[in-house]
């Protein structure tokens, strides 16, 4: 297991440093660049995800193995669609050449092939959230235990590990009632059966 374990890391590595460097470097120049803007907004409600799973593997929680897998599918959508909750979702434009665009352009491809590479490396992970705790599964608690050791050294583990489970439970809501606003406003919903009836 040491080599896979190497990779275990190696993957928190990089995601630390593609998924969430990389995008604060860019909130600077999105900040003049509404569509840019929007889509990192969008990015970082689909990446809270992540967050949530490193305090739900802190806790040992299989169901982070969940969380992990949806975040990976929801970062591609987010980066290239935008929010799908979102009243009214900005397009990227096709003309600009700035080297924020380029520079954007270029972490978003790279963030998507690695989101979709996780989502099949990952995939059979799955079966962690339900089986018994084994090695391969286990091994990837070890790196947010790193972080908990390193950033809260005095926490307990299962106090950190309720902050990932509310948090879920937050995001959860937050997704429920944005999808159900989204569904009130469409346009499908402006009219009620009585006003077709009587026009």
């Amino acid at each position: 297991m040491p080599q896979y374990e190497t990779l275990i890391r190696l993957d928190f590595l990089l995601a630390v440093g593609l998924l969430v460097v990389a995008p604060l470097v860019l909130l600077g120049p999105s900040l003049r660049r509404p569509w840019m803007r929007h889509r990192l907004l969008a990015y970082w409600r689909a990446s809270a995800l992540l967050g949530i799973t490193v305090y739900l593997w802190i806790d040992e929680w299989a169901v982070g193995f969940l969380t992990g897998y949806a975040a990976r599918a929801f970062i591609p959508l987010a980066l290239w669609w935008g929010d799908a909750l979102a009243p009214s979702r900005p397009a990227s434009p096709s003309t600009d050449a700035d080297w924020a665009t380029a520079l954007f352009r270029k972490w978003r491809g790279v963030a998507t092939m690695y989101s979709v590479a996780g989502l099949i490396y990952m995939a059979p992970l799955l079966s962690c959230v339900w089986s018994a705790p084994s090695a391969v599964c286990t091994g990837w608690y070890r790196p947010p235990q790193e972080y908990a050791r390193l950033l809260h050294p005095y926490a307990p583990w299962t106090q950190l590990g309720m902050y990932g489970r509310v948090a879920l439970v937050v995001y959860v809501g937050y997704a429920l009632a944005s999808a159900y606003t989204l569904w009130s406003r469409a346009p499908f919903r402006s009219h009620s059966p009585t006003d077709r009836g009587s026009s």
